[in-house]
Protein backbone atom coordinates (compact mmCIF):
# COMPACT_ATOMS: atom_id res chain seq x y z
CA UNK A 1 0.00 0.00 0.00
CA UNK A 2 2.84 2.56 1.15
CA UNK A 3 4.18 1.52 -2.27
CA UNK A 4 1.29 2.49 -4.11
CA UNK A 5 0.61 5.63 -2.45
CA UNK A 6 3.91 6.71 -3.22
CA UNK A 7 3.73 6.25 -6.88
CA UNK A 8 0.12 7.97 -7.27
CA UNK A 9 1.75 10.99 -4.50
CA UNK A 10 4.64 11.59 -7.30
CA UNK A 11 2.18 10.75 -10.58
CA UNK A 12 0.02 13.72 -8.88
CA UNK A 13 2.97 16.26 -8.14
CA UNK A 14 4.34 15.33 -12.10
CA UNK A 15 0.62 16.26 -13.27
CA UNK A 16 -0.17 19.31 -10.62
CA UNK A 17 3.63 20.51 -12.20
CA UNK A 18 2.76 19.91 -16.08
CA UNK A 19 -0.44 21.86 -15.30
CA UNK A 20 1.40 24.41 -14.25
CA UNK A 21 3.90 24.81 -16.92
CA UNK A 22 0.45 24.60 -19.47
CA UNK A 23 -1.28 27.61 -17.49
CA UNK A 24 1.14 29.55 -16.12
CA UNK A 25 1.67 31.29 -19.95
CA UNK A 26 -2.18 31.75 -20.05
CA UNK A 27 -2.44 33.50 -16.52
CA UNK A 28 0.24 35.97 -17.44
CA UNK A 29 -1.09 36.44 -20.53
CA UNK A 30 -4.63 37.11 -19.14
CA UNK A 31 -3.02 39.55 -16.52
CA UNK A 32 -1.17 41.30 -19.74
CA UNK A 33 -4.05 42.01 -21.33
CA UNK A 34 -6.24 43.12 -18.19
CA UNK A 35 -3.08 45.44 -17.47
CA UNK A 36 -3.01 46.76 -21.30
CA UNK A 37 -6.80 47.63 -21.15
CA UNK A 38 -7.05 48.92 -17.84
CA UNK A 39 -3.87 51.06 -18.13
CA UNK A 40 -3.42 54.60 -18.74
CA UNK A 41 -3.06 54.45 -22.82
CA UNK A 42 -6.25 52.54 -23.02
CA UNK A 43 -8.30 55.22 -21.67
CA UNK A 44 -11.65 55.29 -22.46
CA UNK A 45 -10.90 52.78 -25.08
CA UNK A 46 -13.84 51.13 -26.18
CA UNK A 47 -15.00 54.50 -26.57
CA UNK A 48 -12.68 56.23 -29.15
CA UNK A 49 -12.65 52.47 -31.32
CA UNK A 50 -16.14 52.47 -32.33
CA UNK A 51 -19.58 54.60 -33.51
CA UNK A 52 -22.80 54.30 -31.51
CA UNK A 53 -25.16 51.49 -32.75
CA UNK A 54 -27.01 52.34 -36.46
CA UNK A 55 -24.56 55.53 -36.96
CA UNK A 56 -23.70 55.50 -40.79
CA UNK A 57 -19.87 56.24 -40.87
CA UNK A 58 -20.26 57.16 -44.56
CA UNK A 59 -22.52 59.90 -44.09
CA UNK A 60 -20.64 62.39 -42.17
CA UNK A 61 -21.31 66.06 -41.09
CA UNK A 62 -18.67 68.40 -42.48
CA UNK A 63 -17.38 71.04 -39.98
CA UNK A 64 -14.86 73.25 -40.46
CA UNK A 65 -11.43 73.15 -38.73
CA UNK A 66 -12.21 76.58 -36.96
CA UNK A 67 -15.74 75.49 -35.70
CA UNK A 68 -14.50 72.20 -34.28
CA UNK A 69 -11.63 74.05 -32.48
CA UNK A 70 -14.49 76.67 -30.97
CA UNK A 71 -16.60 73.63 -30.08
CA UNK A 72 -17.03 73.84 -26.15
CA UNK A 73 -16.10 71.41 -23.36
CA UNK A 74 -19.00 69.09 -22.60
CA UNK A 75 -20.38 70.54 -19.58
CA UNK A 76 -19.83 69.24 -15.74
CA UNK A 77 -17.48 66.74 -17.33
CA UNK A 78 -14.05 66.00 -15.09
CA UNK A 79 -10.94 64.96 -15.68
CA UNK A 80 -10.41 61.33 -16.57
CA UNK A 81 -14.36 61.25 -15.77
CA UNK A 82 -14.56 57.56 -14.36
CA UNK A 83 -18.60 58.20 -15.38
CA UNK A 84 -17.40 58.12 -19.07
CA UNK A 85 -14.58 55.66 -19.43
CA UNK A 86 -17.09 53.17 -21.24
CA UNK A 87 -19.67 55.78 -22.27
CA UNK A 88 -20.36 58.20 -24.44
CA UNK A 89 -20.45 61.70 -22.85
CA UNK A 90 -24.65 62.89 -23.30
CA UNK A 91 -24.88 65.23 -25.96
CA UNK A 92 -25.55 69.09 -24.85
CA UNK A 93 -26.50 71.78 -26.90
CA UNK A 94 -24.26 74.15 -29.24
CA UNK A 95 -23.72 75.61 -31.89
CA UNK A 96 -22.92 73.09 -34.34
CA UNK A 97 -26.03 70.37 -32.87
CA UNK A 98 -23.02 67.69 -32.75
CA UNK A 99 -22.22 65.07 -30.39
CA UNK A 100 -19.61 62.73 -29.65
CA UNK A 101 -19.85 59.94 -31.42
CA UNK A 102 -21.12 61.82 -34.64
CA UNK A 103 -19.25 60.79 -38.26
CA UNK A 104 -18.04 64.18 -39.28
CA UNK A 105 -15.57 65.96 -41.73
CA UNK A 106 -12.89 68.24 -41.15
CA UNK A 107 -10.63 69.92 -44.06
CA UNK A 108 -6.65 70.88 -42.39
CA UNK A 109 -3.22 70.75 -43.36
CA UNK A 110 -1.80 67.54 -42.09
CA UNK A 111 1.80 68.17 -40.02
CA UNK A 112 2.57 65.16 -38.35
CA UNK A 113 2.05 61.55 -38.23
CA UNK A 114 3.02 59.15 -35.31
CA UNK A 115 3.59 55.79 -35.26
CA UNK A 116 1.71 55.29 -31.75
CA UNK A 117 3.30 52.28 -29.68
CA UNK A 118 -0.49 50.53 -29.73
CA UNK A 119 -0.35 50.30 -33.07
CA UNK A 120 -2.38 53.69 -33.95
CA UNK A 121 -1.71 56.50 -36.32
CA UNK A 122 -1.63 59.39 -34.78
CA UNK A 123 -2.51 62.68 -36.77
CA UNK A 124 -1.77 65.97 -36.13
CA UNK A 125 -3.76 68.98 -38.07
CA UNK A 126 -3.89 72.80 -37.73
CA UNK A 127 -5.36 75.65 -39.79
CA UNK A 128 -2.24 77.09 -41.30
CA UNK A 129 -0.05 75.36 -43.98
CA UNK A 130 3.47 76.56 -42.22
CA UNK A 131 2.79 76.00 -38.60
CA UNK A 132 1.18 72.73 -36.67
CA UNK A 133 0.87 75.32 -33.51
CA UNK A 134 -2.91 75.17 -32.44
CA UNK A 135 -2.94 71.90 -33.51
CA UNK A 136 -5.87 69.19 -33.16
CA UNK A 137 -5.66 65.26 -33.16
CA UNK A 138 -7.08 62.58 -34.58
CA UNK A 139 -5.87 58.91 -34.76
CA UNK A 140 -6.60 55.84 -37.04
CA UNK A 141 -6.66 52.88 -34.73
CA UNK A 142 -5.41 49.32 -35.79
CA UNK A 143 -7.73 47.30 -37.12
CA UNK A 144 -7.73 44.56 -34.80
CA UNK A 145 -9.21 47.19 -32.43
CA UNK A 146 -12.18 48.42 -34.00
CA UNK A 147 -16.04 46.60 -34.53
CA UNK A 148 -16.00 44.11 -37.54
CA UNK A 149 -18.02 46.54 -39.98
CA UNK A 150 -15.16 49.37 -39.37
CA UNK A 151 -12.39 47.59 -40.32
CA UNK A 152 -12.64 48.09 -44.01
CA UNK A 153 -12.78 52.04 -43.59
CA UNK A 154 -9.81 51.89 -41.69
CA UNK A 155 -7.27 49.44 -43.61
CA UNK A 156 -8.41 51.82 -46.75
CA UNK A 157 -7.54 54.85 -44.56
CA UNK A 158 -3.92 53.38 -43.45
CA UNK A 159 -3.63 52.25 -46.81
CA UNK A 160 -4.24 55.37 -48.53
CA UNK A 161 -1.74 57.66 -45.69
CA UNK A 162 1.26 55.57 -46.95
CA UNK A 163 0.53 55.20 -50.19
CA UNK A 164 -0.55 58.68 -51.12
CA UNK A 165 1.07 60.63 -48.47
CA UNK A 166 4.08 58.97 -46.71
CA UNK A 167 5.54 58.03 -49.67
CA UNK A 168 4.92 54.13 -49.34
CA UNK A 169 6.27 54.25 -46.04
CA UNK A 170 4.97 53.73 -42.64
CA UNK A 171 4.78 56.68 -40.11
CA UNK A 172 7.88 56.83 -37.86
CA UNK A 173 7.06 56.01 -34.36
CA UNK A 174 9.54 59.52 -33.14
CA UNK A 175 7.03 61.01 -35.64
CA UNK A 176 7.35 61.53 -39.48
CA UNK A 177 6.63 65.62 -40.06
CA UNK A 178 5.27 66.82 -44.06
CA UNK A 179 6.88 69.35 -45.54
CA UNK A 180 5.12 70.77 -47.30
CA UNK A 181 1.94 70.21 -45.26
CA UNK A 182 -0.78 68.74 -47.15
CA UNK A 183 -4.57 69.71 -47.02
CA UNK A 184 -6.25 66.62 -46.47
CA UNK A 185 -9.98 65.76 -45.27
CA UNK A 186 -10.17 63.62 -42.61
CA UNK A 187 -13.82 61.64 -41.65
CA UNK A 188 -14.47 59.47 -38.49
CA UNK A 189 -16.42 59.72 -34.93
CA UNK A 190 -15.76 63.12 -32.76
CA UNK A 191 -14.56 62.40 -29.37
CA UNK A 192 -14.01 64.11 -26.58
CA UNK A 193 -10.44 63.44 -24.98
CA UNK A 194 -10.60 64.23 -21.15
CA UNK A 195 -7.58 63.69 -19.88
CA UNK A 196 -6.48 67.47 -19.64
CA UNK A 197 -9.73 68.93 -18.79
CA UNK A 198 -9.02 71.56 -15.93
CA UNK A 199 -5.50 71.65 -16.62
CA UNK A 200 -3.69 75.41 -17.29
CA UNK A 201 -2.93 76.04 -20.76
CA UNK A 202 0.64 74.39 -21.49
CA UNK A 203 2.95 73.68 -24.56
CA UNK A 204 3.56 69.99 -25.87
CA UNK A 205 7.00 68.72 -25.84
CA UNK A 206 7.18 70.37 -29.10
CA UNK A 207 6.37 73.14 -27.45
CA UNK A 208 2.93 73.71 -29.78
CA UNK A 209 -0.70 73.99 -28.16
CA UNK A 210 -3.44 71.64 -28.99
CA UNK A 211 -6.67 73.80 -29.97
CA UNK A 212 -8.93 71.53 -28.63
CA UNK A 213 -9.49 68.34 -26.87
CA UNK A 214 -11.97 67.59 -29.05
CA UNK A 215 -10.56 64.63 -31.68
CA UNK A 216 -11.20 62.51 -34.71
CA UNK A 217 -10.87 59.32 -33.27
CA UNK A 218 -11.78 56.66 -34.68
CA UNK A 219 -10.48 58.35 -38.10
CA UNK A 220 -11.88 56.27 -40.61
CA UNK A 221 -11.36 57.86 -44.24
CA UNK A 222 -8.33 60.56 -45.46
CA UNK A 223 -7.65 62.21 -48.57
CA UNK A 224 -6.04 65.35 -49.93
CA UNK A 225 -7.71 68.02 -51.17
CA UNK A 226 -7.93 71.65 -52.17
CA UNK A 227 -8.03 73.83 -49.16
CA UNK A 228 -11.05 75.59 -48.61
CA UNK A 229 -11.26 79.03 -50.27
CA UNK A 230 -11.09 82.35 -48.10
CA UNK A 231 -14.64 84.22 -48.35
CA UNK A 232 -14.26 87.63 -50.65
CA UNK A 233 -14.82 90.74 -48.84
Amino acid sequence: MSRDFSVKSRRKVWLNAALCLVCAPLVLLTQGCDKEEHGPDAARSKVKTSLPDGVDPSQPRTISFADMVALPDPPGVTKNDPRYQKTRIPAFPNSLWVKEGDPVKVGAYLHRVTYMGDGDYNLRFSNSPDSDDNYIVSEIPDDDDVPRKLRPLVVAARNYLKSQILGGQEPSKQGTELKPAPFVEITGGLYFSDSHVGDAPAPDRQGLNRASSWQIHPGLGISTAAPAMAPAH
